[in-house]
C-alpha cells in the first residue's frame, strides 16, 4: 500500500459517527491518510466541525450552504462565512452549489446563494468546493458569469462523464473521484477518470456516504478511500503510490494545506 494520501472530502461531523467518531478517525490516520478536508453543508454543524479540526490538527474544514440549505440563506449569512475564516483550520468555501435532482431548495434560491458563495470566494481569495448535480450546464454558467475566471474550486464526488472534462479544464478546477468510480454502472465517470490533468484530480469518500465496492451497504469511511484510489490508478495506468501522491499533493496545493503534523 502507498504510505499516505489525503481524503480531501469528509463529513466527520455528523451523527453517523457520533458514537465511535474518534475510533473513525484514528482507524484514518492509521491506514495512512495523513489529512482529511471536511467539508460544510449548513452553519449548525460548524460548531462541532470546528471542535474536531482542535482535536486533530490534521483535519481541516470548509464552510458554505449546500444547495439542499440554499433557502436558509439570510442577511448573516456571508458573515458568518467571513467569520468562519478566523479559525485556522477553515480552508475552502462550501460544499455550495446546484442539485436539481432533488430540488430540496427552490432552483432560483439555489443560483442566487450559490452566486453568492462564488463571491465571497473572489473576495475572500478561498477556494470552492463544487457540488453539482443535475445541474452541469447551470453551474458552469454561475462559474463564468459571477466567478470570470477569478475564482477555483474543485468538482467534488465527480458525477458527469467525458463531456464535462473540456468546460472543467477551461475554468481550471479539480476533479475529484469519490466512491462512485468503483461502482460497475459509473462507465462514464471511469471514462473520464484518464481524461483529467495529473495536477487536477483529488480522492475523497464524502463519508459517510458513498461507500465503494467491497463496502457497499456500509456507513463509509475515510480509511475506505484505499479502495477508490486502487481504481484510480487502474484507470489511469498508473502505481497506487503514485496516484495517491499526486491526488495528496493536488489537495494540499487547491487548499494551501500545510503539510501533516504527525
Amino acid at each position: 500500500m502507498a504510505k499516505s494520501i489525503v481524503d480531501s472530502h469528509a463529513h466527520l461531523g455528523w451523527d453517523s459517527f457520533k458514537e465511535d467518531r474518534n475510533e473513525v478517525i484514528e482507524r484514518a490516520f492509521a491506514s495512512g491518510i495523513s489529512q482529511i478536508v471536511q467539508a460544510g453543508v449548513d452553519f449548525n454543524g460548524l460548531p462541532e466541525c470546528l471542535q474536531i479540526a482542535e482535536r486533530y490538527p490534521n483535519i481541516w474544514n470548509g464552510v458554505g450552504l449546500h444547495p439542499h440549505e440554499a433557502k436558509h440563506w439570510d442577511g448573516n449569512s456571508a458573515d458568518i462565512i467571513r467569520d468562519a475564516f478566523k479559525h485556522k483550520s477553515i480552508v475552502a468555501i462550501g460544499e455550495c452549489g446546484l442539485d436539481y435532482y432533488y430540488d430540496h431548495s427552490e432552483r432560483d434560491v439555489q443560483i442566487s446563494v450559490f452566486k453568492e458563495q462564488v463571491k465571497l470566494a473572489k473576495e475572500l481569495n478561498k477556494p470552492l468546493i463544487i457540488h453539482s448535480r443535475d445541474a452541469w450546464q447551470e453551474t458552469f454558467e454561475v462559474l463564468k458569469t459571477t466567478g470570470k475566471g477569478e475564482v477555483r474550486g474543485v468538482f467534488h464526488c465527480f458525477t458527469g462523464g467525458p463531456a464535462q472534462i473540456p468546460e472543467i479544464k477551461d475554468l481550471d478546477f479539480y476533479v475529484s473521484f469519490s466512491g462512485i468510480l468503483t461502482f460497475k454502472s459509473a462507465k462514464d465517470i471511469q471514462a473520464a477518470a484518464p481524461l483529467v490533468a495529473d495536477d487536477r484530480f483529488l480522492l475523497e469518500t464524502d463519508s459517510p456516504y458513498l461507500a465503494p465496492e467491497g463496502k457497499r451497504g456500509k456507513r463509509n469511511e475515510p480509511s475506505f478511500i484505499w479502495i477508490t484510489a486502487e481504481k484510480l490508478a487502474a484507470l489511469r495506468g498508473a502505481s497506487l503510490e503514485e496516484t495517491a501522491e499526486k491526488a495528496s499533493r493536488n489537495t494540499r496545493a487547491l487548499f494551501a494545506l500545510a503539510e501533516s503534523i504527525n
